[in-house]
């Protein structure tokens, strides 16, 4: 009890004698939270300090507490859905008459989705729960308080947006642990950049865990919804949302973290989903295998979205390597190019030809002389056969054990910060993304080769396995070889219907598949958008052969026109990217 009069109740550091506020948060020391609410001060389970109000509304309120025994502060989860209960004047809480029922069963939910966080508290990138007790005629949970800034607040310090190059180490780690979330029959539905706390570690953790239907519309509980991040399906009548709304609210919040602003709220999405505007120095510098992978994500129809956050993070964490090989001839397809004069182009189109035949005779003239080289060493051979024998070989031996000891000698001069014949613990990979992990500088200035690719049922990337293993030691500047996962033996055919077909043709075999392209007659689909799609949702081994049916009838709408109706809605630094790359 003595802890109570030296704390701040507003974020439980030491408040000194005397002062009226707190002068780290600013919080009075006579506080207090609203009289439907526990009192500040109050003590639970004889063990944990009841401080401010954090939140409330939906099944529970959330106060700030600290633990008398371990001497942390935590947040403390109580069961109050207010449409259903009250505070009775000694603290416990209420039913209202004719609520009995539905209350009892939304307390045993309440404690059920309790211990199943409880269990996963070895989930890093979560924020866990180690303790549930009932009290006061309701339940209560008591989770460890994470030091750190909301996502949102480190936007607004960062400008308002980040690059996928920061986006992507951020979130890779909170799309797996929300793979696990899902395998153990739990949703989050409330994915949100309040809801995500950037650590101390710099790393992601997810709090604001509540139950289903305070994260939807037509239950007996208030809904908590988040407009831009809350999947359309949570504002529909009837909907039960699943793990493809919390596809979407990642999406909607990399989408936030890239482009400085959030989606359109879920009610109010277009129903062809082309209502996503991103800013033209986002769109030019945004990998086109990012665009394709949000753009899936966050479709406005569930049925049609990415159907798990495994193949989301997936789509997210594959292309790199896809995308390496091509760099070069895709940015001239997928990135938006600068304005150019029209008249320009012709004349900038021959200049390539030209700089190809250029190469091309070169290396002609190149390989005409090499032939040349090796027959007049043939024919020095056959004239004088004793140039090559005897003391030659020796001083070829020679000459390939000093060049191999020069070799070594430059190789300990570029690493001079390791000591040759020193040994090194192998770090442990196994389970990490090589994509994540590629950069990085590893124990020893040791390098990472891949040695191959496994089918499994492990993310895309995934490392299965190591040499040397963890256990060895090895010298500095060692190889480590790793195979890593090339996911699904089979992978699902996206349905692409309504895309530019150059996008879908690169995104489809950006996932390994082989791209047919046939021509048809559509009344539907303009000029070079797809109509439809050969195998869409089926089940193919990669290197399979996908047809896309393009429509080859041009519509009347004209440049010009287009660029006048979009005036009006669009500026000239933002744009609908989405609805233009993807149809």
């Amino acid at each position: 009890m003595s802890n109570q009069d030296n704390l701040c109740m507003g974020c439980m550091n030491p408040l000194p004698e005397g002062r009226a506020e707190c002068g780290i948060c600013g919080y009075p020391a006579n506080g207090e939270n609203p009289p439907a609410y526990l009192p500040v001060r109050t003590v639970l389970s004889d063990r944990y300090l009841v401080g401010r109000l954090l939140d409330a509304g939906g099944d529970m309120a959330v106060y700030l507490g600290f633990d008398q025994v371990l001497k942390a502060p935590i947040y403390i989860r109580e069961f109050f859905p207010d449409t259903l209960c009250e505070r009775a004047n000694d603290g416990s809480v209420s039913v209202i008459a004719g609520c009995d029922g539905a209350y009892r069963e939304y307390c045993e939910k309440f404690r059920s989705h309790a211990r199943t966080l409880a269990r996963l508290r070895e989930l890093s990138a979560i924020v866990s729960v180690y303790d549930i007790f009932e009290q006061n005629n309701t339940a209560y949970t008591v989770s460890e308080y994470c030091e750190g800034n909301t996502l949102e607040a480190r936007l607004k310090v960062a400008g308002g947006r980040m690059r996928w190059e920061e986006v992507r180490p951020l979130f890779m780690p909170l799309l797996t642990a929300l793979t696990s979330l899902h395998s153990a029959g739990l949703c989050h539905l409330g994915i949100s950049p309040e809801n995500l706390i950037v650590s101390n570690d710099g790393k992601l953790r997810l709090k604001g865990f509540r139950l289903p239907e305070a994260r939807r519309v037509s239950t007996e509980v208030r809904p908590q919804l988040i407009p831009g991040y809350s999947a359309p399906e949570q504002y529909a009548f009837g909907e039960e949302p699943g793990p493809a709304a919390d596809v979407y609210g990642a999406a909607a919040v990399i989408f936030r973290a890239l482009t400085g602003n959030p989606p359109p709220e879920g009610s109010r999405r277009a129903a062809d989903s082309n209502d996503l505007f991103v800013p033209n120095d986002v769109a030019q510098t945004l990998p086109d295998y990012v665009a394709a992978a949000l753009f899936n994500a966050l479709q406005v129809d569930p049925e049609k979205r990415t159907q798990s956050v495994r193949q989301f993070r997936d789509q997210l964490s594959t292309a790199p390597a896809v995308s390496a090989m091509r760099e070069d001839e895709q940015t001239q397809v997928w990135k938006a190019a600068p304005p150019a004069e029209p008249e320009e182009e012709p004349e900038e189109e021959p200049s390539q030809p030209k700089d190809n035949r250029m190469k091309y005779a070169l290396l002609i003239v190149l390989a005409v002389f090499i032939i040349l080289l090796l027959i007049a060493g043939a024919v020095l051979l056959l004239l004088f056969p004793d140039l090559f024998s005897g003391k030659s070989d020796e001083s070829s031996a020679d000459s390939q054990v000093t060049y191999y000891s020069d070799t070594t000698a430059d190789a300990a001069s570029t690493t001079s910060p390791l000591v040759a014949g020193d040994e090194y613990p192998v770090p442990a990979l196994v389970g990490k993304n090589y994509y994540d992990i590629l950069d990085d500088e590893l124990t020893g200035g040791m390098k990472l080769v891949l040695d191959g690719l496994l089918f499994s049922d492990r993310p895309v990337g995934e490392i299965l396995d190591q040499s040397p293993s963890v256990e060895n030691t090895a010298a500095g500047g060692s190889e480590i070889h790793v195979v890593i996962s090339a996911g699904p033996e089979t992978k699902t055919v996206p349905d692409v219907t309504g895309w530019d077909y150059r996008h879908a043709q690169l995104y489809l075999e950006a996932l390994g598949f082989k791209v047919n392209v046939m021509r048809v007659v559509s009344e539907e689909y303009d000029y070079d958008l797809v109509e439809s799609v050969s195998d869409a949702g089926r089940e193919l081994l990669p290197g399979s052969t996908v047809t896309l049916r393009v429509s080859d009838t041009k519509k009347t709408t004209t440049t010009t026109t287009t660029t006048t109706t979009r005036a009006p809605t669009t500026t000239t630094t933002e744009r609908n990217w989405f609805g233009e790359w993807f149809g």
